[in-house]
């Protein structure tokens, strides 16, 4: 049995888009159609870039019925805004962390997707991610010792 595609949309642009649009490339599910950003150039050129057949605003790429996940790759800000507004057009939504920067946004976030019968999905990359969780192997398994001090940064 194979699985049909599904169509993909990437709101902004920045950074951190690359990433996202060069490795949806890699996978046979992910048919990722259109991206937009609020500046439009930074949308046209990444699609440019990636093939991506359609550049365009937030509200066109929203609004597109073919589109069933959209990857909010927004300013942390803008992450619940985003993300409410892509439930409300009934599409399923992958946010980059944070999920929202306020917990009544993540809350309202989960909540119109169960009643819509949506997913919401968010990136834990930053402390579930490979590096440590092989630094958590090798504390556990005893391979530097016990032990005795830690210090942590966040910015």
């Amino acid at each position: 049995m194979s699985i049909k595609p599904v169509n993909v949309g990437v709101i902004g642009c920045g950074n951190i888009s690359g990433i996202y649009l060069e490795a949806g490339q890699k996978f046979d599910i992910l048919n990722i159609v259109a991206c937009a950003d609020i500046d439009l150039a930074r949308a046209e050129a990444q699609a440019a870039k990636y093939g991506i057949p359609k550049a365009c605003s937030v509200a066109e790429l929203l609004a597109d019925p073919t589109i069933e996940i959209v990857i909010n790759l927004t300013i942390p800000a803008a992450h619940g805004d985003v993300a409410l507004a892509a439930l409300e057009a009934g599409k399923s939504v992958y946010n980059e962390k944070p999920l929202a920067i306020e917990r009544d946004d993540a809350q309202r976030m989960l909540a119109l997707a169960e009643a819509k019968g949506l997913r919401v999905g968010c990136a834990p990359d930053t402390f579930l991610g490979g590096g440590l969780q092989t630094c958590r192997a090798l504390i556990d398994s005893g391979v530097i010792g016990v032990p005795v001090a830690a210090t942590a940064f966040m910015m």
